[in-house]
C-alpha cells in the first residue's frame, strides 16, 4: 500500500472517530480498505453479514474471509469504541478471564462465539484501529483462557512501523501459507490428535499368513523375480530377456492419454530396446573388442545409458555381455582377451571414495583374472621398464647379486600392490595396451549426496581416461538432468543409450517362464489349509497355477498399473502377491487338476500387493500412496493430492495433451486459497508416490511441467470407488471429525470382534460406505471454491460424487459375493439403494 493511500485511509479514520462513526460507517470507510486494499482479501474471499444461527436464534457475523484454507470470523465494532486495555502496547496477549472484562474483551468473546457456531478455528475482533488477533477454537486441549491474542492497537501503528508484522499475520497470501497457525499456536496444522485407524488395531488385524505352496518355488522365484538377474547363466538370461518395448498412447477405460516423458538429452539417440539399435550399440562393443594395438584410430569406448527408475539399464547390459557378446568374453584365459567389470555403487561401503572403490575393485578384478594376476605372463611384463631402470639406475652397484636384485624389486612391487593404485595403474596399462577393457558404472543414482555423485562422474571419467578404459555409466534420467551441466559429464564425449521399459505384462510372462523352467520336475509337498498333505509331483505345476491369476488377468493389469514401467517394482509386488496372495492353496490346486484353471480372486491378490508385508496398510511400507491424505497436519488441505491429481487427470484427458505447467497449478490453488509451501509439497508427494511425472525427470517443483502416469489416472478414475482400495487405505487416513472417528472406530472394533464371515462382510461394507461420505464432504469444499472464483472445469469437477455409482456397483457387488460365497442373510435392497446411494448400506435381515 502506498504512503499516500495509507495516509488517506488514516486521515479517514480520524474523520469517523471525532464524528462518532457508526459501525456501518466504520465498516465501510475502514475495514472493508484494510482487508481489500491493505491485506490484499479478495470479494469473493470476503463473506458480509453471514447466519449464525444456535437454539433457534439467528444473528450475523459482520465478516467471514473463507478460502479454501482459511476461514476467519471478523467482528466488527464502531470507530471510537473503548478498546482500550491494562496492557497497551503489549503485543501478545493472554485471553484471561481479567483481561476479557472491557469492551475489547466483549468484541472478542462474541467473535469468538460466531466463530465456534461456524467451526471456524480463528477470529479478529476490531474497531478499525485496534486490531486483536486470535485463536477461536482449538485442538489441542488447550483452555481459551491459556491462549493468547496478538494485538494492534492503532491504525496509525498499523501503516508505518509496523505494517509488516501485521501484513505477514493477516494478509490473504499469509493466511493461505499458515500463518495464523505457526504464530497464534506455534505449528503448521490443526491434526494433532492420533486419529487414524491403524494406530489402534494393526496390533489386532489378522496377520498375512504365508502361502504354503510357495516353498516349493521359492528359491526358483527368487532367481527369476530378483531385481537383478545378472547372476543367471546366459541360457535363462537369454529366457526372460524382454527385447522390444511397447507403448501406450491412450488408456480407454480411463480416457487419459499416457503420456511418455521426453529424453532429457537432445540429438540422436539409440534405443537400447529396439533390434536395429541394439545391432548398432552391440556392433561399438565388438569394433574396440577387436582393436587392435597398432590401431589407434578407434578411441576408447565411451558410453551413456539412461532410463526411468527400473527401466532395465543394468539388466539390457548384462544382456549384451551375457547374451549379445557372449563370444566376445568368453571364459577368461591365460592369454589376452577382452574383459568386463561391472561396479554396482550399491555394494560401495559407506565412507568409501568413489575412487578408492573402483580402484579397489580392479585390484580384486585383477587378482580372479588368470591373465592379469600371472606374474610370468602379466605382471613382470607390466613392470618391465621399471625393473630395466632399476638395473641399470639405483641397483647398478649390486648387478652380481640377482637374489638382491629380485628382493629389492619384488618390495617394489609390494609397496605398490599395498598402495593398490600404482599396482593397479601399471597392469591395467599394460593390460589396455594390447587387449580391450569396458567398465561400466551402474547405480550412481544410490548416492544421495549430489556432491559425491559429481566426484564419482571426474573420478571415474579421469580413471577411465588415465587407463585407456572403454567407460560406460548407466545413470537415471534424473540424475543426468541434475549433473549434465557439470565440467566431467560436459568435457566427455559420450554416446547415449535410451533404455525405455518394457510391458510389465511381457516381464513377467517371461519370469514366470524361467521360473517354470527351473522348477520342472521337482517334487514337493505341503499342508493346505485343511491339515491335508498334498504332494506335488512337477512343480512346475504350481507356476501353470500361479501364472493363470496374473498373466492377462485383472491382477496382471493392478501390477502393471500400479508398477508405473517400474519393472523393479513390479517384480517386488508380484514376489510379495506370490508369497502370500494364497489364502486356500490346497482349493486352489485340487481345482486346477480337475478343470485346468484357477483364478485367485482379485481382491486377495490387490490386498496382498498393497499390504506386501505389513498386517494393515501404511503408507510409508506400501508401494502405492494414500490419495486420501496430503500429510499437511491440516483439515481442509486433507483431499489436496486427489484435488491437484484429478486436476492433472482432467487435463490429459484433452486431445493434444502434453503437460501441465506446475506455475497453472500453483496459480489456480492460490485463486481458492491455498499457498504455494503447501502445493510444492503436494507436488513432490504425488511424484514420490508415481502418481504423477515431471517431464524434465528432475526433482518436483512449483517451477516443473508434470505429465500424470497411469497409476494417476487409474486412481481418479477407478480406485477411489475401490472396495480393496478404500478398506487399506482408511487405515492410514486421518479423521478429524471426532463424530465420524467414533463411528469409523466402532465398527472396526466390530469387525475385529466378529467371527461370523457374513456379519463381518456386512460390516466392512457399512465402514466403507462411511468412510467415502466423509471423503466426500471434505472434497466439496474444494470444488465449491473453485466454481465460485471461476477456475477452469478441470478443477471443479467433484471427482468423488462422479465415482459416486461406482462405488455402489462395487459395494453391491462384495454383497452379493458374500450372498453367493456364505449364504443368503448378506443381501442387497436394490431398490433402496438406487433410491438413497449415499446413506450406509444395511441388511435387510438386521
Amino acid at each position: 500500500m502506498s504512503n499516500e493511500a495509507g495516509l488517506s485511509l488514516l486521515k479517514g479514520f480520524e474523520r469517523l472517530n471525532l464524528h462518532d462513526a457508526n459501525e456501518a460507517s466504520t465498516r465501510l470507510k475502514v475495514i472493508d480498505r484494510i482487508l481489500r486494499d491493505v491485506l490484499g482479501w479478495l470479494d469473493a474471499d470476503i463473506h458480509p453479514e453471514e447466519h449464525v444461527t444456535e437454539d433457534g436464534v439467528t444473528t450475523y457475523s459482520d465478516y467471514i474471509l473463507r478460502a479454501a484454507n482459511a476461514a476467519i470470523v471478523v467482528e466488527a465494532k464502531k470507530a471510537g469504541a473503548a478498546f482500550a486495555s491494562a496492557q497497551p502496547g503489549q503485543r501478545r496477549v493472554k485471553l484471561s478471564k481479567a483481561f476479557l472484562q472491557s469492551d475489547l474483551g466483549d468484541a472478542i468473546v462474541q467473535a469468538r462465539d460466531y466463530a465456534r457456531k461456524l467451526g471456524i478455528d480463528y477470529a479478529v475482533a476490531t474497531n478499525g484501529s485496534v486490531w486483536a488477533v486470535f485463536p477461536a477454537q482449538r485442538h489441542d486441549q488447550v483452555p481459551f483462557h491459556e491462549s493468547s491474542a496478538l494485538i494492534f492497537w492503532s491504525l496509525r501503528d498499523i501503516l508505518s512501523e509496523n505494517y509488516q508484522e501485521f501484513y505477514d499475520l493477516l494478509s490473504r497470501d499469509a493466511v493461505i501459507s499458515g500463518s495464523l497457525e505457526q504464530t497464534l499456536l506455534g505449528r503448521s496444522g490443526n491434526q494433532i490428535e492420533n486419529r487414524k485407524l491403524g494406530s489402534f488395531f494393526s496390533a489386532n488385524a489378522r496377520s498375512a499368513r504365508r502361502n504354503p505352496v510357495f516353498p516349493i518355488i521359492e528359491e526358483d522365484v527368487i532367481a527369476a523375480f530378483s531385481d537383478s538377474i545378472v547372476d543367471l547363466n546366459s541360457e535363462s538370461f537369454e529366457r526372460c530377456y524382454v527385447a522390444a518395448p511397447e507403448s501406450l498412447k491412450f488408456d480407454h477405460k480411463i480416457r487419459m492419454n499416457v503420456a511418455r516423458r521426453p529424453s532429457v538429452v537432445g540429438g540422436a539417440v539409440l534405443r537400447g530396446l529396439k533390434s536395429a539399435d541394439t545391432g548398432a550399440i552391440e556392433k561399438r562393443f565388438r569394433n574396440q573388442a577387436d582393436k587392435r594395438p597398432a590401431d589407434v584410430s578407434l578411441r576408447p569406448l565411451a558410453l551413456l545409458v539412461l532410463g526411468t527408475v527400473g527401466s532395465g539399464k543394468t539388466t539390457f547390459l548384462h544382456y549384451m555381455r551375457k547374451v549379445r557378446l557372449k563370444d566376445v568374453f568368453a571364459q577368461p584365459s591365460a592369454n589376452p582377451h577382452p574383459h568386463w567389470l561391472h561396479l554396482d555403487f550399491l555394494t560401495n561401503a559407506s565412507g568409501t571414495s568413489p575412487s578408492e572403490f573402483i580402484y579397489r575393485s580392479l585390484l580384486d578384478y585383477i587378482n580372479s583374472d588368470p591373465y592379469l594376476s600371472n606374474g610370468e605372463h602379466c605382471v613382470k611384463r607390466a613392470y618391465a621398464s621399471e625393473i630395466a631402470a632399476l638395473r641399470s639406475g639405483p641397483l647398478f652397484a649390486i648387478a652380481s647379486s640377482e637374489e638382491e636384485i629380485a628382493r629389492r624389486i619384488t618390495d617394489l612391487m609390494m609397496s605398490d600392490y599395498t598402495k593398490v593404485e600404482p599396482y593397479v595403474n601399471r597392469i591395467i596399462k599394460f593390460a589396455t595396451a594390447s587387449s580391450p577393457f569396458f567398465l561400466v558404472i551402474d547405480n550412481v543414482d544410490q548416492i544421495e549426496s549430489e556432491e559425491v555423485q559429481s566426484k564419482l562422474f571426474t573420478e571415474a571419467l579421469s580413471i577411465a581416461r588415465a587407463l585407456s578404459l572403454n567407460l560406460v555409466l548407466c545413470l537415471r534420467q534424473a540424475t543426468f538432468s541434475r549433473h549434465r551441466g557439470s565440467p566431467a559429464i560436459d568435457a566427455f564425449d559420450f554416446e547415449t543409450v535410451q533404455v525405455d521399459p518394457p510391458r510389465i505384462a511381457s516381464v513377467l510372462s517371461k519370469r514366470f517362464d524361467l521360473v517354470k523352467h527351473l522348477a520342472r520336475n521337482r517334487r514337493g509337498d505341503f499342508t493346505a489349509e485343511n491339515g491335508a498333505h498334498i504332494v506335488v509331483d512337477d512343480a512346475a505345476q504350481i507356476v501353470d497355477l500361479l501364472q493363470g491369476s496374473v498373466l492377462g488377468t485383472e491382477i496382471g493389469k493392478r501390477i502393471e498399473v500400479l508398477a508405473t514401467e517400474d519393472v523393479r517394482l513390479a517384480l517386488r509386488m508380484t514376489r510379495e502377491f506370490l508369497e502370500r496372495g494364497y489364502t486356500n492353496p490346497g482349493k486352489a490346486i485340487d481345482l486346477y487338476r480337475r478343470t485346468g484353471k484357477y483364478l485367485l480372486p482379485k481382491h486377495e491378490a490387490f490386498r496382498a500387493i498393497m499390504l506386501g508385508t505389513q498386517t494393515v496398510y501404511r503408507e510409508d511400507a506400501s508401494t502405492i500412496g494414500n490419495p486420501f491424505d496430503a500429510h499437511l497436519a491440516t483439515n481442509q488441505m486433507q483431499l489436496m493430492r486427489l484435488y491437484v491429481l484429478s486436476a492433472v487427470v482432467a487435463y490429459a484427458g484433452e486431445a493434444g495433451f502434453r503437460l501441465v505447467d506446475g506455475s497453472l497449478i500453483s496459480e489456480n490453488l492460490r485463486k481458492i486459497g491455498v499457498g504455494d509451501a503447501y502445493t510444492e509439497k503436494v507436488l513432490v508427494d504425488l511424484c514420490r508416490y508415481r502418481f504423477l511425472f515431471t517431464a524434465s525427470h528432475g526433482d518436483a517443483t512449483i517451477a516443473s511441467s508434470f505429465i500424470p502416469s497411469r497409476l494417476g489416472g487409474y486412481v481418479v478414475r477407478e480406485l477411489v470407488a475401490n472396495f480393496t482400495f478404500l478398506e487399506n487405505v482408511m487405515y492410514d487416513t486421518y479423521i478429524s471429525d471426532a463424530t465420524e472417528w467414533q463411528k469409523l472406530r466402532t465398527l472396526t472394533q466390530d469387525i475385529d470382534a466378529t467371527r461370523d464371515v457374513r456379519r463381518r462382510v456386512r460390516l466392512r461394507v457399512l465402514r466403507a460406505r462411511e468412510f467415502y461420505a466423509y471423503m466426500q464432504s471434505l472434497y466439496r469444499p474444494l470444488v465449491n471454491e473453485a466454481r465460485k472464483r471461476g477456475l477452469p472445469p478441470q478443477w471443479c469437477h467433484e471427482v468423488l460424487d462422479e465415482r459416486n455409482w461406482d462405488l455402489v456397483r462395487e459395494l453391491r457387488r462384495v454383497l452379493s459375493s458374500a450372498k453367493r460365497n456364505y449364504g443368503p442373510s448378506v443381501q442387497v435392497a436394490d431398490a433402496q439403494l438406487d433410491e438413497r446411494p449415499d446413506e450406509v448400506y444395511a441388511d435387510e435381515n438386521t
